[in-house]
């Protein structure tokens, strides 16, 4: 529930975030992830990627028309 919170607060502010996973799942990562961010007791559960990025061009999109099959 906590990271649901995080994630809605970040859209509301126009953030973006992603999952890094594979730090967490590869045990001697997380060990290493652990030290890294001074947290020795435990483990990290979730490596977020946090950010802001520039409205990207929609991508080209068929006419309707062209995707309607009459019979």
């Amino acid at each position: 529930m906590a990271l649901e919170r995080v994630l809605l607060e970040l859209a509301a502010e126009g953030w973006f975030a992603s999952f890094l996973n594979q730090a967490v799942e590869v045990g001697l990562l997380r060990g290493d992830l652990a030290t890294l961010v001074g947290e020795p007791r435990g483990f990290p559960q979730i490596v977020l990627r946090v950010g802001r990025a520039t409205p990207g061009k929609a991508p080209p999109r068929r006419d309707v028309d062209d995707m309607l099959i009459e019979e």
